[in-house]
């Protein structure tokens, strides 16, 4: 007779690995499986937070090594540049292979870990479930599911894609400012919002990355102007890539008997920026952890803050009726709004004073546009 697990993780991603981290320090008496569809965790990611003072510390709570820290951040379109110093708060880099493997590691010995195994279809029967793959069939009481599933009736805004390729380069000149993060450099497109995204490790080594918010992104676009700019650098060795799409939307996932869905189909992607390191850490880490079981699991479902969610709604209106006025939109906020007040607000810890300074930094016309434009 196969083994039941008393839980089944499915994905070992961001999501899962950063739970399972907290989880298993308070209990481990449970059996625990993680299905993994890669075989390997890939060198092609990167994750970026905000950390500072009234911030849950992910660095320490999750003993990460940053790549690298900055405390100036640069915002721009062609006729603006904003430079601000973020002291006391700073943005941290992590590489995200680095991250996964920490996290994986932590759980080494406490868990069964399987990779390879793509989850077909996941049957409820005789009060269990049955997780099937390709070649073999797993149990188990309760399902944590990560995989990128959400229903279109689980949108329940606009949905606006997050577009980007990236290329992490070395120069053989002194080229950037090592000091400064530039968060977005806004280029002019009447029909999508473009911007350049640079995170300097070095004078002559950074990730630079281009990046679309868009309806229907072509990510084969994206690449020959993402070819056209690194030409700008003149010759460069090409260290490793990324390329990714990332829905941008609010998305509040079906209640399944005994299934928890987590990561980006249970919303836990920041639908104004596509940012989710710090808002799956917050929710790992303000939990009220009590042993899994099918009476409790609803408890650890994510709820957003529905303030931030109706926020959130305008600015997807906003990117996607109004694309040319997406840079105006970002530079004047980064211009106007209190540096701590705006860090707080990405970061899902605004107080009700943060948020009053955040409406009131924001363009009032394009605001009330993307208020009542459906």
């Amino acid at each position: 007779m196969k083994k039941t697990y008393d839980l089944i993780v499915i994905g070992a991603g961001l999501s899962s690995l950063m739970f399972l981290n907290q989880y298993i320090k308070k209990f481990n008496s449970q059996s625990i499986l993680l299905l993994e569809q890669k075989k390997t965790i890939k060198q092609d990611q990167t994750f970026c937070i905000w950390e500072g003072p009234g911030l849950q510390n992910i660095t320490n709570n999750f003993k990460l090594k940053p790549k690298r820290i900055w405390k100036k951040i640069v915002v721009k379109d062609s006729e603006e540049e904003v430079i601000k110093d973020i002291s006391p708060y700073k943005y941290v880099c992590f590489d995200g292979k680095e991250v996964l493997e920490k996290l994986l590691k932590d759980c080494k010995g406490k868990i069964t870990v399987i990779n390879n195994k793509k989850v077909n279809t996941i049957i409820y029967k005789d009060n269990k479930h049955e997780i099937k793959t390709i070649d073999q069939n797993y149990f188990g009481k309760l399902i944590i599911d990560s995989r990128i599933n959400f229903k279109e009736h689980e949108v329940k805004s606009l949905f606006v894609k997050q577009a980007f390729i990236g290329h992490e380069i070395v120069v053989k000149t002194d080229t950037w400012n090592k000091n400064e993060v530039q968060l977005m450099a806004f280029k002019k497109n009447k029909n999508e919002i473009e911007f350049t995204y640079l995170l300097p490790f070095s004078s002559k080594r950074a990730l630079i990355e281009t990046t679309v918010f868009s309806s229907s992104p072509s990510l084969r676009d994206i690449e020959t102007r993402h070819q056209a700019l690194l030409k700008k650098y003149g010759p460069y060795s090409i260290q490793r890539k990324e390329k990714a799409i990332i829905p941008m939307a609010i998305i509040s996932p079906d209640n399944l008997r005994g299934v928890l869905k987590i990561g980006t189909s249970a919303g836990m992607v920041r639908a104004s920026s596509g940012y989710s390191m710090r808002r799956i850490a917050n929710w790992v880490l303000k939990l009220n952890y009590s042993e899994i079981s099918i009476d409790n699991l609803p408890q650890y479902k994510y709820q957003p803050s529905p303030l931030l969610n109706w926020l959130d709604k305008i600015f997807l209106n906003v990117i996607y009726n109004f694309p040319e006025k997406g840079p105006y939109l970002f530079v004047t906020l980064f211009s106007k709004a209190d540096t701590s007040a705006l860090i707080r607000f990405l970061s899902d810890d605004a107080s009700k004073f943060d948020l009053i300074n955040i409406l009131a930094s924001m363009p009032k016309i394009l605001m009330l546009k993307g208020l009542f434009k459906k």
